[in-house]
């Protein structure tokens, strides 16, 4: 068999598991709709003559319990490393993970929601990654059938579609304490008055300050959703959106769906767009920064919180662009 492309993989076990499910309506995606999607992308891709995989270790074993399912002639065609990091159950292992990935992977494919992918961006994957959303807030991965992300995928590795023309630069979002570099997002960060990190998730709207977003739409579920009912920014847009919120009842009021099936009214009293680059100030007087939805970190009292949108993120494989290229190009009429 000739030299096959190697596929990261990348599946989050936390993922779509917080407690939104308890104080909103959230999805849950378990375990066995995990292995489920890890099956179709694997039997998919082998059709394509891809065999090799670097795959994230975890303590829910989704993925070996995937593999030990699949018949015994498709696993011995298989090539599979696990990567040799010490499993923690936390983001740590998908950062480490991303890290050793670097120079030993054609494309990553994540599994996981918009906190997933931010540290898959943080860690700074240079290879084109396929994000299949499998969390709560989904605005950054894709609601995409396992099959087509993979044929996406193969398109891209196989060189059907060269990676300038099938993928587009993420913009992220780039946190600064006192001028230092400290943390990244992918969707939004948002300023808040909790005291405490606590259960991550964000569902209580009297707590929020403001909102910096690179991506919004109405149609998204989640902060960034506080920008998107005003204006819709996606990833082809060279902006981002800041909304300061009113916290005493003025402005122009909002019904916006910041956690699955719960609407909450919000009043924006200053809503603005911000070129690339341009450096934003939050308010002195915020306690806690939130990124892409989960409380991230306290600001120490008197530091100066700061953050720009850059379009230095990931690359990211945009699988309908992908595949109507390789139609045309005999991508599909290649299977045997």
């Amino acid at each position: 068999m000739s030299r096959s492309p190697v596929i990261g993989l990348v599946v989050n076990p936390q993922a779509g598991r917080d407690i939104r499910r308890l104080i909103a309506y959230a999805s849950v995606f378990d375990n066995s709709e995990k292995m489920n999607i890890v099956r179709k992308l694997v039997m998919t891709l082998l059709d394509f003559g891809i065999y090799r995989y670097v795959i994230m270790p975890e303590p829910d074993g989704i993925v070996e319990t995937a593999l030990r399912t699949l018949p015994e002639d498709v696993l011995k065609e298989l090539d599979v490393e696990f990567v040799p990091i010490r499993v923690t159950g936390t983001w740590i292992d998908t950062y480490n993970t991303i890290r050793y990935m670097n120079g030993r992977v054609d494309a990553v494919i994540v599994l996981g929601g918009d906190g997933t992918n931010r540290v898959v961006a943080k860690a700074g994957v240079n290879a084109p990654i396929m994000p299949i959303s499998t969390g709560t807030n989904n605005v950054f991965p894709y609601m995409v059938e396992a099959t087509v992300a993979a044929e996406a995928v193969a398109a891209i590795v196989l060189g059907y579609v060269n990676v300038d023309e099938g993928t587009f630069r993420a913009k992220v979002i780039r946190i600064y304490e006192d001028g230092e570099y400290v943390d990244t997002a992918l969707v939004d960060a948002v300023s808040t008055m909790y005291q405490y990190v606590g259960a991550r998730a964000i569902w209580e709207p009297e707590y929020l300050n403001e909102v910096f977003a690179v991506l919004s739409a109405p149609y998204n579920i989640g902060l960034s959703a506080i920008a998107g009912v005003v204006k819709e920014v996606t990833h082809g847009d060279d902006i981002a959106v800041y909304v300061r919120l009113s916290r005493n009842n003025t402005g122009r009021s909002y019904r916006v769906a910041i956690t699955p099936g719960r609407l909450v009214r919000l009043n924006v009293a200053e809503f603005r767009e911000v070129r690339l680059n341009e450096r934003v100030e939050f308010d002195s007087k915020s306690t806690l920064i939130a990124l892409d939805g989960e409380r991230e970190f306290l600001i120490p009292q008197g530091s100066n919180v700061s953050a720009e949108a850059k379009r230095d993120g990931p690359w990211v494989i945009d699988y309908k662009k992908t595949l109507q290229i390789a139609s045309g190009r005999g991508f599909f009429e290649s299977l045997k």
